[in-house]
């Protein structure tokens, strides 16, 4: 767990046992490490079933409940799963010129035990046209799984 890890760093410190305050940021670092790779993988997941039109991933990707949360370019807030999909259902649909082309600039990640987000530039063609958003993307760990609780686009 991060949080007794940085627990047990800090009283190593203390107690100026630098060979166990090393071995414990080691093994912290490999902890923060492993969330931001997660996040990353979940991130690239949710873009390559947006990229693919792939509603049946998306359904997977998205935590279920009602704090859920997704902002759709010039679009309100959308709350709770179920309107959540059925929201990727219309971006998804069949008007859409699949498969879309996404690519990400500027990107960031940060990780806190269970919570993560991204931030970045998605660059998105549909057919001949290309347009920018800056997006968010927040992940949360449930049982070793990332899934996406928010994603804000505008």
């Amino acid at each position: 767990d991060e949080h007794a890890l940085e627990a047990e760093l800090q009283q190593a410190i203390q107690s100026e046992d630098y060979a166990k305050a090393a071995i414990v940021r080691d093994r912290l670092r490999g902890v923060q490490q492993d969330g931001v790779t997660g996040v990353l993988e979940a991130n690239a997941r949710f873009y390559r079933a947006f990229e693919q039109g792939d509603l049946a991933t998306m359904r997977k990707m998205w935590k279920k409940g009602d704090n859920v949360h997704c902002v759709h370019p010039g679009a309100g807030r959308i709350s709770g799963h179920e309107l959540v999909i059925s929201s990727w259902e219309v971006m998804l649909g069949p008007e859409v010129d699949f498969p879309l082309r996404i690519r990400l600039e500027h990107v960031e990640v940060r990780v806190r035990g269970d919570l993560g987000y991204v931030t970045c530039l998605e660059v998105v063609r549909s057919g001949t046209s290309w347009g920018k958003q800056v997006a968010t993307n927040v992940f949360e760990r449930q049982d070793g799984v990332w899934q996406i609780c928010m994603h804000h686009a505008s």
